[in-house]
């Protein structure tokens, strides 16, 4: 199914609901979805690939080939370890990846992280999904949790059962801040919402491993966001 920028579809909406639908306002939005799209331009290398997952919804009053509306994003890198070094690839990337690499050690997560019975419950991980950014279109009302479940829903579908493991950004956005100290107010709150905790020793990063059951039970959590319309209002 072809799919299009909410601010485009909201321009367009006469040709795209059915007839007698008032849509003068608002328009009603549900059934989100995830779309995975590799976006990566380093073909070359064997342990680390970039995805782009996009957040669709469909208009409920649509005609039957109206277009999906690109709500969000989730933009995010695969690394398997044991292939190349993160320190030297993540840098190809962007400065936002780059600051990942305090995670790992040579070609492996950080041993201290990987060998800890507390935060990876003794698993050996083998790949690491890196949230690089995590967006959601403006007029989306602020109260809803698209947004975690879009990062719910990213990691359930790209991470192995037992030996992955989710890391992201402890603030909403990747700079890396200037004092190690974070103030709780400043926090991403869709990190816990997903079942993420701080990563022991890098107060940066929240993290999560596969092998617990708080990432499955957090996006059970979070799946009566499914169900849930989404109203956008209107500002021609």
């Amino acid at each position: 199914m072809t799919a299009t920028e909410l601010s485009t579809f909201v321009r367009d909406r006469a040709r795209h609901v059915t007839d007698g639908t008032d849509t003068s306002s608002a328009i009603e939005f549900g059934a989100p979805r995830m779309h995975f799209e590799s976006a990566d331009s380093w073909s070359s290398l064997s342990g680390c690939m970039e995805w782009r997952a996009e957040l669709r919804l469909s208009a409920l009053d649509a005609h039957g080939d109206a277009p999906e509306v690109i709500a969000g994003a989730v933009q995010f890198l695969i690394l398997r370890a044991g292939y190349e070094r993160p320190s030297e690839i993540l840098p190809l990337y962007g400065g936002h990846a780059a600051n990942f690499a305090e995670l790992f050690d040579e070609e492996w997560l950080d041993p201290e992280l990987d060998e800890s019975d507390d935060f990876t419950g003794g698993m050996p991980i083998s790949t690491v999904l890196a949230v690089l950014d995590a967006s959601i279109d403006t007029r989306v009302p602020s109260d809803s949790l698209l947004r975690a479940w879009a990062l719910a829903e990213t990691v359930h579908t790209m991470l192995p059962t037992t030996s992955g493991l989710v890391v992201m950004p402890a603030l909403p956005t990747t700079a890396r801040p200037r004092r190690r100290l974070i103030s709780t107010d400043a926090i991403d709150p869709d990190g816990t919402r997903i079942g993420c905790v701080t990563i022991p020793g890098h107060p940066s990063f929240y993290g999560q491993a596969t092998a617990y059951v708080y990432l499955e039970e957090a996006r059970q959590e979070l799946a009566d966001v499914r169900d849930t319309p989404v109203r956008i209002t209107v500002q021609d």
